[in-house]
């Protein structure tokens, strides 16, 4: 209790202490990194040579959003550097940190759950290695929490040009996100699913009408203004969503073929489909036709095997199998080539949290961030539901919209079940926490992820090819 008195009287000052070593641990993995250009890092770094060598690149070419190259084209060739946009991304991690670590304070008024959160964040290592790679998630993250907070403050806003001020600075932060990943385009259309599920608070949805509004403007700007349908585009492949629902990629969901044979029956059915169409040189969209027509068979013909790749991608995304590119960082840098100490400290912050989370779980605490018995409480109450269609948002589009990806679950962790994690820790009720009904019903869910999670390390474990392969493909990047 003493300690918990502590650090409650001196909350800002561990909120900075973990904040620096934070940084600093950012700044170790990168400064032992051997391989940053990795997989879809590719395309961004070799976007940087092409400005460089004419001057300029569209940011938007196929599937890939070129304004993260125009960032490591500042770093490198005005600053003098690739390490400064490196840099420049540790310190948005740590920033990302600190405003979900603010943003729980706020909502929770403890200031406890604050730095339980900070410090949660900092040995969440997929999070933290993040930061060494050159691609968009730690971007994406500093821009989504910047959005909730912003939100947070907006929905407690009293007057016109307080609340004219927040959407502003929300517009901009809105549409900055459509520079690096289009992921938050839906967004308006649950926020009229949440209009209409809170229809009696009229001045709740007052505030929710006028925010989706702003953000459909937004989306309108962004169409306005060509990034997304320039002339010359080479077009967007629905690979994605393909691997997502049908039975081509890996074990089901991948986003690859992995085995041989799952690319020998992919080449065949889309030579029946060319020769049927009667397609002699098949274009991207003509693929793409026939991406649809191979997931419309799928769902048809199998809808139990579709119904179980769902399932497959949600266990995997939440399961124990090693982030990839988490483990090329440090398996080739920081840990120098130690293999199962490298997939241990990628796996087990994951495991330990969800865990820990499922056996922590207190929705009658849960409700209490919920109630109105003041007014601050009642703007807490505004942003609950927010807060709540947002993670519904993110696990959706994580799990189901497309192929199985780990790194997809950072968002999810780090902006929901950590935060909420911590208010558990900090709010934890022993007299709950043994209640009988409780135990069974958690244990039920806990064993569920066990055994599941058993079956998936012994497949890892098992499967020499696959990890030859990746040993491989860390060699020939470094």
């Amino acid at each position: 209790m003493k300690f918990t008195n502590l650090i409650k009287k001196h909350w800002k000052l561990f909120l900075v202490l973990i904040l620096i070593v934070n940084f600093l641990i950012r700044l170790l993995i990168y400064r032992e990194t051997n391989i940053p250009g990795l997989s879809d890092s590719g395309s961004y770094i070799n976007g940087i040579e092409t400005i460089h060598e004419t001057g300029w690149i569209n940011l938007k070419s196929g599937n890939f959003l070129y304004a993260l190259s125009y960032l490591g084209y500042f770093a490198k060739y005005k600053l003098g550097s690739i390490d400064y946009f490196f840099y420049f991304n540790c310190l948005l991690g740590t920033i990302a940190t600190f405003i979900i670590s603010i943003l729980v304070v706020q909502i929770t008024r403890q200031e406890i759950t604050g730095v339980i959160t900070a410090l949660i964040l900092t040995f969440y290592v997929e999070f933290m290695v993040f930061s060494s790679v050159f691609y968009t998630p730690v971007i994406m993250l500093f821009l989504l929490s910047a959005f909730l907070l912003l939100l947070f403050y907006y929905l407690q806003s009293k007057t016109v040009i307080s609340s004219l001020l927040l959407l502003t600075i929300i517009l901009f932060v809105y549409l900055a996100t459509f520079l690096f990943k289009p992921e938050l385009v839906a967004l308006p259309i649950f926020l009229l699913v949440l209009i209409f599920i809170a229809y009696k608070k009229k001045k709740l949805i007052k505030k929710y009408l006028i925010l989706t509004i702003v953000l459909l403007f937004g989306i309108f700007l962004v169409n306005l203004s060509g990034i997304y349908n320039k002339n010359g585009d080479t077009g967007i492949g629905n690979d994605f969503v393909f691997f997502g629902h049908t039975d081509y990629g890996g074990d089901g969901g991948e986003g690859a073929f992995i085995y041989a044979e799952n690319k020998a029956r992919y080449d065949e059915a889309f030579k029946k489909y060319c020769i049927k169409n009667n397609l002699n040189d098949p274009s991207l969209k003509d693929r793409n036709n026939f991406h649809l027509d191979e997931i419309k068979r799928f769902i048809i013909q199998h809808p139990l095997k579709w119904t179980g790749i769902q399932f497959i991608k949600f266990f995997r995304t939440f399961g124990v199998v090693p982030e990839s590119t988490s483990f090329k960082i440090l398996y080739s840098g920081l840990l120098k080539d130690k293999l199962w100490l490298s997939a241990i400290l990628v796996v087990a912050p994951v495991a330990l949290i969800i865990v820990l989370f499922i056996s922590l779980f207190n929705w009658g605490t849960l409700k209490y961030i919920n109630c109105e018995t003041d007014e601050k409480a009642s703007a807490n109450n505004s942003f609950f539901y927010i807060y709540i269609l947002f993670f519904i948002y993110y696990l959706i589009a994580t799990i189901f919209l497309g192929q199985y990806q780990e790194r997809y679950r950072l968002p999810v962790m780090v902006v929901f079940l950590v935060p909420v994690l911590s208010y558990f820790i900090a709010n934890f009720d022993k007299r709950e926490f043994l209640n009988r009904t409780a135990l069974i019903r958690k244990g039920i869910i806990m064993a569920v992820f066990l055994v599941i999670w058993i079956i998936q390390a012994e497949k890892t474990i098992s499967n020499k090819e696959r990890l030859s392969n990746l040993i491989e493909s860390i060699n020939n990047h470094k």
